[in-house]
């Protein structure tokens, strides 16, 4: 099988918990773009969430992509084209909104930077303080982010863009209760678990499988030629569906079961080891020195 695409989701993954990616991992990617392979970055991020990323790898200098929003947009860097899958209209917010209010959730429906929050003004509060302590860290996911609180419920909202994913906030142990049952009321969305106290609804059959199969056509390959890592519950079909699916070793439970290879941690070059073993073989430099 010929390795033709190294697929990698960010957080947790491709960037350990200062939010950094390892020197070992950065020059064994480096190395593989040398040898021609192309480069996804495959997250739940924005274009302005992934810039620390594509930037540090130099992805704007040669034919590789973001797919973003967890695959709901899809950016080219060679021919500055985005292209985009389905979207939440007013209905389907109306639908996920009276489940945030079932579950007491605290609920953020995003349009590219500007997000709108439904719930109660203590799960707000909350939320809030949280944001804050993450805020100023780079590569923060909510850097750069403008939050507009709107308390008015969508059926009586009038609203004239779309809502590109919407994002459950609540205490750990919540989810490990109750997220079986959001995802059962919410059948007919792709709802995944990204922390414990963080859960992503898409439109139903946008995810990053699906973009990264959009990327295979575009470049006259397919998804037995893509090496694919991840962490979470939204990267469990594009690990499932691509030749060699990689689990970290600090992934969920149930994405180190359906992948092909678990390697060590994203704080101990995990992708990097799997790129020198199998990607790279001997083209990499055991002698370097890495601080």
């Amino acid at each position: 099988m010929e390795i033709k695409c190294l697929a990698f989701d960010v957080d947790g993954t491709l960037t350990n918990d200062d939010k950094k990616i390892d020197d070992r991992t950065l020059h064994s990617i480096q190395l593989a773009m040398k040898q021609g392979i192309q480069i996804v970055i495959c997250t739940g991020r924005n274009l302005k969430g992934c810039e620390f990323i594509y930037k540090k790898l130099n992805l704007e200098s040669g034919n590789h992509y973001l797919s973003m929003i967890n695959g709901q947009q899809i950016y080219s860097f060679q021919s500055k084209k985005t292209y985009h899958d389905s979207v939440f209209n007013k209905e389907d917010c109306f639908k996920i909104e009276q489940v945030a209010k079932k579950y007491h959730c605290l609920a953020r429906f995003t349009c590219d930077n500007d997000a709108y929050f439904y719930g109660s003004l203590s799960n707000y509060i909350r939320e809030i303080k949280r944001w804050m302590k993450r805020r100023n860290k780079k590569g923060s996911m909510v850097k750069g982010t403008k939050f507009n609180y709107h308390r008015i419920p969508f059926k009586n909202y009038e609203f004239d863009f779309p809502i590109n994913k919407i994002v459950f906030f609540h205490n750990p142990d919540f989810f490990s209760i109750h997220l079986k049952d959001i995802q059962n009321d919410l059948n007919d969305c792709e709802c995944m678990l990204v922390s414990d106290y963080w859960m992503e609804i898409m439109p139903k059959g946008v995810n990053k499988a699906h973009s990264l199969k959009k990327i295979c056509e575009l470049n006259g390959y397919t998804m037995e030629n893509v090496m694919a890592f991840g962490d979470a519950q939204n990267d469990i079909k594009m690990l499932q569906e691509a030749g060699i699916g990689v689990a970290m070793g600090n992934a969920l439970p149930e994405v180190k079961q359906i992948a092909d290879i678990i390697t060590d941690s994203n704080n101990d070059n995990g992708i990097g080891k799997v790129i020198d073993d199998i990607v790279l073989g001997n083209l990499v430099d055991e002698t370097k020195d890495f601080v």
